[in-house]
């Protein structure tokens, strides 16, 4: 006795092995998501916008953090430290909102 549909992949010969216990189905659908290795294989407007979205808000956090870890005195002008931190990490945080409340989506965003 074995489960419906149920599967083994054999990775060393590319293969993927199927049970079935009733009758040959005419047809079998195979969904494959592919593990992105490096930037480059994001093909995806969306998943490449949100990319960029999250690199941008990550560098303002880290010039943040860099510009408020000294202070100067006697300055003609001041850094914005504080201000980069603080738009970096709401940026960051609006950002897995989106995210996460896009997490559940039945269908794939293209």
């Amino acid at each position: 006795m074995s489960t419906d549909m149920a599967f083994r992949e054999d990775k060393h010969n590319h293969k993927l092995y199927i049970n079935n216990n009733m009758s040959s189905p005419g047809y079998v659908t195979i969904e494959f998501i592919p593990k992105l290795q490096k930037v480059d294989d994001i093909q995806s407007d969306y998943w490449q916008d949100i990319l960029i979205r999250m690199c941008i808000a990550q560098t303002k956090i880290i010039l943040g953090r860099i510009r408020t870890r000294f202070t100067q005195s006697n300055a003609l002008w001041t850094q914005d430290g504080e201000k980069l931190l603080e738009e970096g990490n709401n940026d960051l945080k609006e950002l897995r909102e989106v995210l996460r409340v896009n997490s559940q989506l039945i269908y794939p965003i293209d």
